[in-house]
């Protein structure tokens, strides 16, 4: 579940956890919101869990709970 979107980062909740995913936001030409992922910099949960890395597993989970949800609102997202 997305909990915060910014200019450059997105606050997700996965099973109990919140990681912080950085990116960019962008603006396409539809008139809704565009968001970059850089999956290469995901590495942490957030604290109270910051001594956790994540998984390969969990960064796939995480990426496709946020693909879900802009899907759901029309908004675009890359990975890069």
């Amino acid at each position: 579940m997305i909990l915060e979107i910014s200019r450059d980062h997105i606050k997700v909740e996965i099973k109990g956890r919140v990681v912080t995913v950085p990116g960019e936001m962008f603006f396409p030409p539809n008139e809704k919101m565009g968001f970059t992922v850089f999956e290469q910099q995901i590495g942490i949960w957030d604290s109270p869990n910051d001594s956790e890395q994540l998984t390969h597993e969990d960064i796939e989970e995480i990426i496709e709970d946020i693909r879900q949800e802009f899907a759901r609102g029309g908004h675009v997202l890359e990975i890069e």
